[in-house]
């Protein structure tokens, strides 16, 4: 079903900068999942791709901190992944008690695949910006997330 605005469904004047923060990232989660589902993957499961395709050897630990998510949904992610043997599990050397994961061929391959789509939805959602609009809103973004971290228990 297409996607309906209505005043209730917009922005307001009142609306807070996270409240707007909250209404973007639901509104990018949205436009991408659609796309995602008719490759039988889940946002969660790109989600620990991509950070696997960008950082390989990542921990759970480290996938749940990067993109701040449920701890079981990052779980159930890896453990779907593995089981279609996209991802494979490696005891780390220098801590034994950590187990990090790493794409697989199959894993790189659908990666791979997906990239362009992923691009392309990037690009487009960003379209909406100069280049200067686009580097403020980045810095903006970092100096939020480091803020936000350092009040994070």
């Amino acid at each position: 079903m297409p996607y309906a605005a209505t005043s209730a469904t917009q922005p307001g004047p009142d609306d807070h900068v996270l409240t707007l923060c909250h209404m973007l990232a639901n509104r990018i989660g949205k436009a991408f999942a659609s796309e995602l589902e008719n490759q039988d993957i889940s946002v969660a499961e790109w989600r620990v791709m991509l950070t696997l395709a960008q950082h390989q050897n990542a921990s759970g630990q480290e996938i749940t901190g990067r993109w701040a998510m449920d701890k079981m949904a990052v779980n159930r992610a890896i453990s779907s992944l593995e089981l279609r043997g996209l991802i494979k599990k490696k005891r780390s050397k220098a801590d034994r008690r950590t187990i990090n994961l790493a794409l697989t061929a199959a894993g790189r391959k659908m990666y791979d695949a997906l990239l362009p789509m992923a691009n392309d939805r990037y690009h487009a959602l960003m379209s909406g910006l100069d280049k200067n609009e686009e580097k403020q809103l980045r810095q903006t973004l970092l100096k939020m997330i480091t803020h936000t971290d350092s009040l994070i228990d």
